[in-house]
């Protein structure tokens, strides 16, 4: 897919999940913590990223299909067309509803955080402390690790 698609549906991921966040905090009782931690589940953030991928336009997409194939994309003129806010503006104003210092570049950066892939070694570590959490949390100590030393003969 595209840089540009790529980039934006995470804009638009994160504009729905602050919307999401604003709704609850404003229309309930429940802290962003709370909801965070006793409501977030997979099912609302499955809707999440359909959400934001209905919210994907046309027009970006036709910008990616024109530079992988240009015959496909019919030429098409945009008069009368009205530019959309920008996504970030959106975000950064719901941020500012919740009370949270953020501005565009917050949002950029955010979005950029996330575009890395984790190595190997990041991977096992996040692994290693997930199931270390888990362990704490129902109630098991760990064992420390002990390397298997092999005797050389020297």
């Amino acid at each position: 897919m595209d840089q540009q698609v790529i980039s934006n549906f995470k804009k638009l991921h994160t504009k729905h999940l602050f919307r999401r966040c604003f709704q609850v905090t404003e229309n309930t009782n429940l802290t962003l913590r709370e909801y965070w931690k006793d409501h977030f589940n997979i099912v609302v953030c499955v809707r999440m990223i359909d959400q934001a991928w209905l919210s994907v336009t046309t027009r970006t997409l036709t910008s990616a299909w024109k530079k992988l194939w240009p015959e496909s994309v019919a030429e098409r003129t945009f008069e009368g067309y009205e530019p959309e806010v920008p996504v970030e503006k959106e975000i950064v104003s719901l941020g500012k509803s919740m009370g949270l210092v953020i501005d565009e570049r917050d949002v950029n950066e955010l979005v950029e955080e996330h575009s890395q892939e984790l190595t190997t070694e990041e991977l096992q570590e996040l692994q290693s402390q997930q199931h270390s959490g888990v362990l704490q949390e129902i109630g098991f100590e760990e064992e420390p690790e002990v390397e298997d030393t092999i005797p050389t003969s020297e």
